[in-house]
């Protein structure tokens, strides 16, 4: 997944727009675990992407945590 792909998932989880940058760390941004476990739910219902909260939680940064995404595996419908 593309860094702006996953920032569009982000907003819609309601994550300020303005502090969604690569560089920016994953707590900084507001993405604590509750956050972490929606987004794990929105990327598997509506992206098929079956990614592990524990690899969200793993990465420091949004940047990573595209990284992670991207590695993720598609989900069985």
């Amino acid at each position: 997944m593309l860094f702006d792909e996953l920032k569009t998932v982000l907003i819609s989880i309601g994550l300020p727009e303005e502090e969604l940058t690569p560089e920016t760390g994953r707590e900084e941004a507001g993405l604590d675990s509750l956050a972490i476990a929606e987004l794990a739910l929105v990327l598997r219902r509506d992206g098929g992407l079956a990614v592990e909260e524990d690899e969200i939680h793993a990465a420091a940064t949004l940047g990573e945590v595209a990284a992670a995404v991207r590695g993720g595996k598609v989900a069985a419908p």
